[in-house]
């Protein structure tokens, strides 16, 4: 900790501790028109907001005052200096403390992609002192997380590109500062992007970097799909040019001084990676690694490198190469499709699976639960042996309770403290909540072996005994002894403070200070009796400030002054008389008083210097306190997935898992555990049984409204959570390991990105037609219903054929209002699904049943359905008789033998397929909406009517 940091930390309690709350006084004119010129050379930028900082509240100028005004006080009445310093551009707002914290989390914690910039007058120029942006938080650290938990530790991304034997290819490069980790990976740009979505979308990194001119040397189409990813994934994008940044060049050196055991050799596997190495050389310096490792030691800021013989970092980081495939890919369309993390939107938290499941303790184990929602598993014995420690936990509830309620409930996060601590930017009162969580330890393993279940030994070996080794005499026992000897523990929790007989110099000093005080108190006594007064009532001691300093006084009451106003007057010096009376010295006050600020200010310098010798010897834990925080944050996420499992209307089971090539998904009774919990609703479970072979392709049919969406997603969901770690909402489960899930739900505008409701479909086909594979789960609802019936049936047919055939071999749901496909035979394995409805035929009302049963529907019950939402009669009955006419001149069309040969013709099949093969190479999401669905159109009379027009 440095020496000023220190200081402000330790409170002595002979010193005033009350300061009156700063006056914000307005800009003068001639400031207000230095910043707002200053402001307008850095040119207008909507998402950059800057701050003058002015010690204890902070000014906002121009058009960003204006916005923060209306979007955080709801008026601009709070604006001020339009009219005296000259125009609306001098318009500036003035924020407190807890205002600024507000709008610092909301900017770069809510999704935004802002910049925050804080600058401090130096003479008559300016000067930034603190930025940050989504994926860089440093700054603000305190400022963000003061009153409210890290929840998430943005990690920021570099991104940079480059051609190997003739294939474009991807080096990424990520920092995770919550465990201080690196990972770089090289890969090969393919033409949906899968790979590296899936990597961005597993790291959830909030910001990347990008290499603008490799960006720019990249194909059009290319580089169009790129800008559309990103976005897709909801990156802050910022473009940097190749050199300096992304120069790999004393990349090795670097990595020597910031990596732990320095040994860059062992980390061949990310150095023969050229295209990484440049991505990882960029992540570094801009998040600014070097310079916040060598902060500890003397470094500073601004992202240079650092060097010296004597240069030594305070932050290690661990490197790893990364590795995608240990994951299911879940694109960003499948997070948003199975509502997996939380948005702005929801109107409770357990609209999301991270609100539901989120029981956990701890903010470590909250963040830990985020990052495995975006990364299941893939590995059957990880998945299985986290679902041994969850039946464990949820079979044994004293155990859950002695864990949730006494050992992990207010525990600190150990994870930021273990950060601060490896930066040397913790505070003793900080130090003080690593002591405590060290001594819950012991209660925690105490726990862990007491259970007696079937998976004791497992338990014992993954958490009590890690456990035991962190905690035993030559690690955490040791950094007991170190804080019990260093802090004062008498004067906790008011001061954390080095204990006096922790330094014999400390120990002078405070003997020396307390002598001063009892010269003083003995002073407070000769006044008092002089006067004539009761020391403590009518007069007492107190503080005094002036020009910065403070110092020792006596004060008496207004009623007392006037009686002994003579007195006081002849023989004692008056510094102050206020409301509540007259502060006033004697010299042999004002002597013990100097004296005594002289003590204090050395009793504070070696306060300081012991400060840093302790956190440095702290820090040679750090290590120790990793491995703890991560034990810690993997056993509360578990512990929350027995609380849910158990808690739940009707409680989760645990999954049987199979391997990927077993080819069975079958989940008895499964539900929607999001949509079980919604107040008013008794859910009704279905069964999904898919056998490769049998039910690999289902396609379900039925009403709007009638439940398809929701069990379609909800096996999705339930598929995610097995993989998670989770219990899964059914009476019974079977599930063979998926390595992703594609979903394409819904139906919409994209409008930012001039996309229609037609090209979203689209988009999002083609990325499930070149990536799924007979492991992956396909989810498909209301496909080419963006648009006209014939084109929509033909793609959806074509799209169909080869999820099911051979080619992809891909387990599907398959939701549609398409009855015809209910026809499809391309291969074996399709199977018919319906949602089950029923018509009264006396009053002709349509009930829901919401079963999924085996069977097509050959109805739409549209006409029902609007029946049922209030449509006027006459409209309703106008379209019934429609509907019939439509009905009688397609079964004129579409006779038996057209149906035959549309399913049977081996010729059909292979024009379907070539079809598909070029729809699969259209570059849509390069092409204008219009040129794009004129593409199609020009490419679908390549197929044979009889196959499309039969619809």
């Amino acid at each position: 900790m440095p020496p000023k940091a220190a200081a402000a930390a330790a409170v002595v309690d002979d010193e005033p501790q009350e300061e009156e709350a700063p006056q914000v006084q307005e800009l003068d004119a001639k400031t207000l028109r230095s910043f707002t010129a200053y402001v307008k050379t850095l040119g207008e930028d909507a998402n950059i907001v800057r701050f003058v900082d002015r010690k204890g509240f902070y000014t906002v100028v121009g058009f960003t005052a204006t916005s923060l005004a209306r979007q955080f006080y709801r008026t601009t009445a709070v604006l001020r200096g339009a009219e005296s310093a000259g125009g609306p551009d001098a318009v500036h707002l003035n924020i407190n403390r807890n205002m600024f914290e507000t709008i610092l989390r909301e900017l770069l914690l809510g999704g935004t992609s802002h910049v925050v910039e804080v600058y401090e007058q130096v003479g008559t120029g300016w000067k930034l002192v603190r930025s940050a942006t989504p994926g860089r938080l440093g700054s603000f650290d305190d400022e963000l997380y003061r009153t409210a938990e890290m929840s998430e530790v943005p990690l920021v991304a570099a991104l940079t590109f480059a051609s190997v034997e003739g294939q474009p290819v991807a080096g990424v490069a990520y920092v995770d500062p919550s465990s201080c980790r690196l990972g770089a990976a090289e890969l090969l740009l393919d033409e949906s992007l899968g790979g590296l979505e899936a990597v961005l979308v597993q790291l959830g990194a909030r910001e990347a970097v990008v290499n603008k001119d490799a960006l720019a040397s990249l194909d059009p189409s290319l580089r169009s799909r790129l800008s559309a990813l990103l976005d897709a994934v909801g990156l802050m994008v910022t473009e940097r040019p190749a050199s300096p940044l992304f120069a790999a060049k004393h990349l090795e050196a670097d990595l020597a001084k910031v990596i732990k055991g320095g040994a860059v050799e062992r980390h061949s596997d990310v150095l023969e990676r050229r295209t990484a190495c440049s991505a990882l050389a960029a992540v570094m310096g801009y998040a600014e690694i070097m310079a916040d490792a060598g902060a500890g030691a003397g470094g500073g800021k601004g992202g240079g490198r650092q060097g010296g013989a004597g240069w030594a970092p305070a932050v290690r980081y661990s490197l790893s190469l990364y590795n995608a495939g240990c994951y299911m890919r879940l694109d960003a369309t499948a997070q948003r499709a199975l509502n997996v993390l939380p948005t702005k939107q929801d109107a409770n938290a357990t609209f999301s699976l991270f609100g539901l499941l989120n029981r956990c303790r701890t903010a470590m184990g909250k963040r830990r639960l985020k990052a495995w929602l975006k990364q299941p598993l893939v590995d059957l014995g990880a998945i299985r042996q986290r679902h041994d420690a969850v039946e464990a936990l949820a079979g044994d509830g004293e155990l859950r309770q002695r864990l949730r309620d006494q050992q992990l409930r207010g525990l600190a996060d150990l994870e930021r403290l273990t950060r601060k601590l490896q930066a040397r930017k913790i505070t003793l009162a900080e130090l003080h909540q690593l002591y405590r969580a060290s001594s819950r330890l012991p209660l925690v393993e105490e726990a862990l072996r007491a259970h007696e279940g079937p998976h004791a030994a497992a338990l014992v070996e993954r958490f009590a005994d890690p456990l035991s080794e962190h905690h035993d005499a030559e690690h955490l026992q040791r950094f007991e002894e170190l804080i019990e000897a260093a802090l004062d523990l008498d004067r906790l929790p008011e001061e954390y403070l080095i204990a006096p007989s922790y330094s014999e110099e400390l120990a002078e000093v405070a003997k020396e200070k307390a002598e001063l005080a009892g010269a003083i108190e003995d002073v407070a006594l000769t006044v008092a009796k002089d006067l004539s007064l009761e020391l403590g009532k009518s007069i007492k001691l107190d503080w005094h400030r002036a020009a910065n300093t403070a110092s020792r006084c006596l004060r008496i009451t207004q009623k007392e002054e006037k009686n002994v106003r003579g007195k006081l007057q002849a023989k004692y010096q008056v510094m102050e008389t206020r409301k509540d009376g007259t502060k006033f010295t004697c010299k042999a006050l004002r002597e013990a008083a100097e004296k005594l600020n002289a003590a204090s200010a050395q009793y504070l310098a070696v306060q300081s210097q012991l400060v840093a010798q302790v956190v440095s010897v702290a820090a040679t834990f750090v290590e120790v306190w990793e491995g703890v925080a991560a034990l810690l944050a993997e056993l509360d996420v578990l512990a929350a997935f027995a609380e849910a499992a158990v808690v739940a209307p009707v409680p989760y089971v645990r999954p049987e898992m199979l391997g990927p090539d077993e080819g069975v998904i079958e989940l008895r009774g499964c539900r929607h555990p999001n949509v079980e919990v919604q107040d008013g609703v008794a859910f009704i479970a279905n069964d999904c049984l898919m056998a490769r072979g049998e039910s690999w392709f289902q396609i379900i049919t039925g009403p709007n409204m009638g439940g398809k969406s929701t069990y379609i997603r909800q096996v999705g969901v339930a598929v995610l959570m097995a993989q998670v770690g989770c219990f899964v909402p059914c009476e019974s489960a079977r599930i063979s390991v998926r390595d992703s899930i594609f979903c394409r739900v819904g139906a919409g505008d994209s409008q930012m990105r001039g996309v229609s409701t037609f090209m979203a479909e689209m988009l999002e086909t083609a990325s499930i037609l070149r990536g799924a594979t007979s492991h992956s789960l396909v989810i498909i609802d209301e496909l080419g219903r963006g648009t006209s019936t014939y084109d929509g049936f033909g793609l959806a047919w074509a799209i169909s054929e080869h999820l099911a055939g051979p080619a992809a071999g891909a387990p599907t749901l398959f939701a549609t209002h398409f009855h015809e496909l209910t026809e499809l035979r391309a291969a074996a394995g399709v199977k018919n699904m319906q949602a089950v409805a029923v018509i009264d035929p006396s009053t002709h009302r349509l009930t829901m049943l919401y079963e999924i049963r085996e069977g097509a529907c050959d109805q739409s019950f549209g006409v029902h359905v609007a029946e049922s939402a209030g449509f006027p009669p006459k409209v309703i009955e106008m379209a019934t008789q429609r509907l019939k006419e439509l009905e009688a001149a397609q079964a004129r069309v579409r006779g038996p033998a057209t149906k035959r040969q549309r399913t049977d013709g081996a010729a059909d099949v292979e024009a379907l397929q070539s079809f598909l093969r070029r729809f699969a190479s259209l570059p849509l999401d390069q092409l204008p909406p219009g040129e794009a669905v004129a593409a199609v159109d020009k490419l679908m009379g390549g197929v044979p009517p009889g196959l499309l027009q039969a619809a």
